[in-house]
């Protein structure tokens, strides 16, 4: 039994309501909605593709009431600071890409990328924040095409279809 608890994050439904189609769709909505390109280096949220079960798994940050990845940061309150919920957020600019956070997260892979660059300035980390600054929650949830992901508090996926978002966002 998993005794670590978590705020609210991003969730998988059970395969027998939804499968991952792996198209990228919540990966590209991410980066575009967060830094307005597409690529790997901008992503907060991870396919974790099936090579040989073709059953691929969506992983984002959990949320963790604990907060390793802040408790593990240099630059706490600046760089990694816990917003009104209790939420860890990353102020990209103040983030010196360091790797400790990613170091110190519990989850195999880590759910926290980590920008590496030659150039200092441009380093730092990214994770996922809930989109916290859009009225229709996270733009991963909203254009997922096959609707197997939403939101939760709960660590094992439970589906709902009150909690899944149509693609449009609509009900």
């Amino acid at each position: 039994m998993n005794a670590r608890s978590y705020g609210p994050h991003i969730v998988q439904y059970p395969k027998e309501y939804s499968l991952c189609a792996g198209c990228t769709s919540c990966e590209i909505a991410c980066s575009l909605t967060h830094d307005g390109v597409v690529g790997p280096r901008y992503n907060r949220i991870f396919l974790v593709r099936g090579t040989s079960s073709m059953i691929h798994e969506v992983a984002a940050c959990m949320h963790c009431s604990d907060h390793p990845c802040y408790e593990a940061c240099p630059e706490q309150g600046q760089a990694m600071t816990l917003d009104a919920n209790n939420m860890v957020r990353i102020a990209e600019e103040f983030c010196t890409g360091c790797g400790r956070c990613m170091k110190a997260c519990v989850f195999e892979p880590a759910r926290i990328n980590l920008v590496k660059s030659k150039v200092a300035s441009k380093r730092s980390a990214k994770k996922c924040d809930l989109c916290a600054w859009r009225a229709e929650g996270p733009a991963c949830i909203q254009y997922c095409p096959v609707r197997c992901i939403g939101l939760s508090s709960n660590p094992v996926p439970e589906y709902s279809p009150a909690v899944a978002q149509a693609p449009d966002g609509g009900q």
